[in-house]
């Protein structure tokens, strides 16, 4: 009777266990399941009228990267259109979306100092990438940014905005006197004043318009997209100038969104774009490389003006430095001495 007692108590204990390890597993397995739920974080861009080409274009290549490399733990919900161009990046500071794509100069005015691009500074977009890579400027970055309330993982840059597209060419610094161009920006706007041209702001749909009916005598845009956009059907000739010697475009996250990520996520999302920015910089140039082919093909007379030229059209825009510091907040001047490192133009712009 007491063997048969002892029996039942220690299969009842028995029973007990088992079903406590039922609980605890189905409670572990539970939370297993809630743990490997994906991260989802919505995505706003917004390339405007310049998705003809991929350098405007960038978010499902990013896209695909980060959600491969992160093993699809952190997925990305692309909005394009969402919010206007130049308001991606305030919906990304007050939480309306997670991360977002803005092209810099279309908010230069508010955020003027994550806007390198002087008036003939970087020869060439590599110049600009080793620049970005300098752990000096990465950790100007993170404090400015993070004023913010954002983290900068990439700048999605395209190359220079380079040509004057018009029905005459414009070969030297006086060719500017007079001529009525369409570009924005305050700083591209205020050279284009010092080497006596008349600036003009006209929206992208009416430019054709504009250059058929002699509104303006040319536009300042890039080679890609002049083409893409069909310039070459009103222009007989394009001119090289870099008024804006980069174009950049900043890949942000949301800081507060960043920061509760575990620490490995962390670093696969900032792994992920300067991944992202060395590609598009390698894209970018090879899409430079595209337009002259097709300005080859195409009826266009090209001119590149001497370097005599350019150095003498530097020494007379070096007062959109002075300008671009009185708007560049406290840590101005420090971009500029580490961008002086790297910048062909900084010997004649900064007298470095």
């Amino acid at each position: 009777m007491r063997k048969r007692r002892w029996w039942m108590i220690l299969g009842g204990f028995a029973v007990v266990l088992t079903l406590s390890l039922f609980l605890l597993g189905g409670h572990a397995e539970a939370q297993a399941q809630k743990a490997a739920q994906p991260i989802k974080w919505v995505f706003a861009t917004n390339p405007g009228p310049a998705a003809n080409t991929w350098t405007f274009y960038p978010y499902p290549r990013f896209q695909k990267l980060l959600e491969k490399n992160s093993g699809g733990r952190l997925v990305l919900d692309t909005k394009m259109g969402l919010f206007p161009v130049n308001e991606v990046v305030h919906a990304v500071i007050a939480g309306r979306a997670d991360i977002g794509w803005e092209r810099i100069p279309w908010v230069a005015g508010t955020f003027p100092q994550w806007d390198y691009a002087l008036p003939f500074f970087w020869d060439n977009i590599f110049e600009y990438e080793a620049f970005l890579n300098d752990p000096k400027l990465i950790a100007l970055e993170k404090k400015s940014y993070g004023e913010k309330g954002l983290v900068k993982i990439a700048d999605i840059a395209v190359e220079a905005l380079d040509g004057i597209w018009a029905k005459k060419a414009v070969a030297t610094v006086d060719d500017f006197k007079g001529f009525k161009i369409r570009t924005s920006g305050l700083i591209t706007t205020l050279s284009m004043k010092l080497l006596g041209a008349s600036p003009l702001t006209i929206p992208t749909a009416e430019i054709m318009e504009a250059l058929s009916r002699g509104t303006v005598d040319a536009i300042q845009t890039s080679r890609g997209w002049a083409l893409g956009f069909g310039l070459a059907d009103v222009c007989t000739n394009v001119s090289f100038w870099r008024f804006q010697s980069v174009f950049g475009g900043m890949l942000v996250v949301n800081k507060a969104k960043f920061d509760a990520l575990p620490a490995d996520l962390k670093k696969i999302v900032l792994d992920t774009g300067r991944e992202m920015q060395g590609q598009t910089i390698f894209g970018a140039k090879v899409e430079e490389l595209e337009a002259d082919v097709g300005l080859k093909v195409s009826r266009l007379k090209v001119t590149q003006p001497a370097q005599a030229e350019i150095n003498k059209a530097r020494e007379i825009v070096r007062p959109t430095v002075d300008e671009w510091l009185k708007i560049a907040g406290p840590h101005g001047k420090e971009a500029l001495a580490i961008a002086a490192n790297y910048a062909g133009g900084a010997k004649v712009l900064l007298k470095k």
